[in-house]
């Protein structure tokens, strides 16, 4: 799964920084996001679920999806837009 995630989100920030400069700058924060959630899951795993590194985890999770979610509100209005021309 996160294997998955991970791809799309490097996937969009790659194609963001070429094309879509209105994303740009949540789109690679969310891939550092990702890296650092990736390892923060490690980290869970290998410390056997302590508490501090899963609530960590946790919240990265939610900026991660906050800023996926920005992401897209700024690429939808975007396309929004560029079909009202």
């Amino acid at each position: 799964m996160a294997v998955i995630t991970a791809g799309l989100i490097f996937t969009t920030a790659f194609y963001s920084v070429k094309k879509g400069k209105n994303v740009r700058k949540t789109a690679v924060a969310a891939s550092v996001i990702i890296s650092v959630q990736i390892f923060l899951g490690i980290l869970v795993i290998n410390r056997k679920l302590e508490a501090l590194f899963v609530a960590i985890h946790l919240s990265t999770g939610v900026l991660l999806f906050a800023m996926t979610l920005i992401t897209f509100l700024l690429s939808y209005n975007l396309a929004k837009d560029n079909s009202r021309l």
